[in-house]
């Protein structure tokens, strides 16, 4: 529009006729070529986007050659995101062609960090009852070594039982667990003075190591559990039916141990 307006007053259009020309009010145009006197350029602002949030995390789904829909479905689930499929899609278009993000590789020693994340896997039979179900899981970072764990819900209760289960199944606490800004363990999403949820809290320093919760929407900083959080989806939960609770916390323990810890 601005370049329009421009064009048309260039070849000795008037205020009123471009606005005439254009349907705008006479003041747009006139507060347009003001600006085109003043600075030689119009300055574009730029518009905010619903998406804004979402870029990094959709960058990193476009890596793992995931689509638009499937990234569109997992924002729906993951952040309640409210925009539509068509705006994701119109941006997964747009940087699939551009070159992929450098990211630094973060390096850990053996025992000194694992992260944490919940990954929703639909709903399961319960007591007759179809309820949401997650899958907790713990990364070590150097091994990549993991443990998983079918819940029903997020709470604080779950998630210091879901730690606890798995230091056990480790045989050992890693000094740092990295833990995303959920509910359970972190109130507020700041990177450098977190306010850590008391029982959490008060439960790390019982087991001597220090919970640092990752950056608002910033899925590099665990990116190695992201990454097995996709692949427990995938490879255990996707396409299968299990005929309620029980079976699917079996077969989970059965495919840790016999497929995903042996790679």
């Amino acid at each position: 529009m601005h370049t329009t307006i421009e064009t048309l007053f260039n070849k000795g259009y008037n205020k009123t006729q471009i606005a005439s020309i254009l349907k705008i009010d006479r003041k747009t145009v006139r507060n347009v070529l003001n600006k085109i006197n003043e600075k030689g350029v119009v300055e574009r602002k730029e518009k905010p986007s619903i998406l804004d949030p979402y870029k990094e995390y959709i960058n990193i789904q476009v890596t793992k050659d995931l689509g638009a829909m499937r990234i569109f479905q997992d924002m729906q689930r993951e952040f309640n995101f409210t925009g539509s499929y068509d705006t994701v899609k119109r941006y997964v278009k747009s940087i699939k062609n551009q070159p992929p993000k450098a990211y630094m590789v973060l390096n850990t020693l053996p025992g000194e960090e694992a992260q944490v994340d919940f990954g929703y896997i639909g709903t399961l039979n319960v007591n007759g009852k179809h309820k949401k179900a997650w899958v907790f899981v713990m990364t070590l970072s150097y091994s990549r070594y993991m443990y998983i764990e079918v819940v029903l819900n997020q709470s604080v209760k779950t998630f210091i039982e879901c730690h606890k289960n798995d230091f056990k199944y480790f045989g050992g606490v890693p000094e740092t667990v990295k833990i995303d800004n959920l509910k359970s363990g972190i109130l507020e999403a700041d990177f450098y003075e977190p306010t850590v949820q008391k029982n959490y809290a008060a439960f790390a320093a019982h087991y001597g190591f220090w919970a640092q919760p990752c950056r608002v929407r910033t899925p590099t900083d665990k990116g190695k559990v992201e990454s097995n959080v996709d692949y427990v989806k995938n490879n255990c939960f996707k396409g299968r039916n299990f005929k309620n609770i029980d079976e699917a916390i079996s077969f989970s323990r059965e495919w840790l141990d016999t497929i995903a810890n042996v790679r």
